[in-house]
């Protein structure tokens, strides 16, 4: 029987220092890729083919993308998991797939800012237009107020919205710095 507050082990002078992850870690890291895995397969082929994923993997996530059933399916995806665990270069693949969301990200954002700046642009004042447009170069301006102008007058007369797509697409072409 050991001493009195004397143990049979001493944690910190042992030398066999266990650098292992637990089997909790473990379990951790393997449903993480796998979770990476299920976000592959909501992805199209084309861009698949430009994630750096081994050709066995796509070659899984396409299979995946092909079956019906649900066992079919779950199984699949325990095979696409365990192909992440064993080839696949995990952190490469989770840059790519957060640059992918925030590229829809990014875009979706540009998106509203055009449209709400065509939508304070067809209620503003003169005046009002004058401060929105001061941001924009003398030509593109010009254009904008044109296309404002003709959007007014077919909302004014309810006749299809030309003029209104056209001044989105002009708003959604400039830089978004402006």
């Amino acid at each position: 029987m050991p001493p009195k507050k004397r143990y049979q082990w001493d944690t910190k002078d042992s030398e066999f220092e266990d650098d292992r992850p637990s089997r909790s870690q473990k379990k951790r890291d393997s449903t993480a890729l796998q979770r990476m895995g299920e976000e592959l397969t909501t992805l199209g082929s084309s861009v698949l083919a430009k994630m750096p994923l081994t050709p066995n993997i796509r070659e899984a996530v396409l299979e995946w993308q092909r079956l019906s059933s649900h066992e079919g399916r779950r199984r699949q995806m325990q095979y696409i998991g365990r192909l992440m665990r064993e080839e696949a270069d995990p952190q490469a693949v989770r840059d790519a797939l957060d640059a992918i969301k925030l590229g829809h990200t990014g875009e979706t954002a540009s998106f509203k800012r055009s449209e709400k700046l065509r939508d304070d642009l067809m209620n503003a004042t003169d005046a009002e237009m004058d401060t929105l447009l001061a941001a924009f170069s003398a030509e593109d301006a010009t254009e904008i107020r044109d296309l404002t102008a003709k959007a007014r007058n077919e909302r004014e007369h309810s006749r299809p919205p030309h003029a209104y797509r056209a001044l989105f697409r002009k708003l959604k072409s400039l830089p978004a710095e402006q």
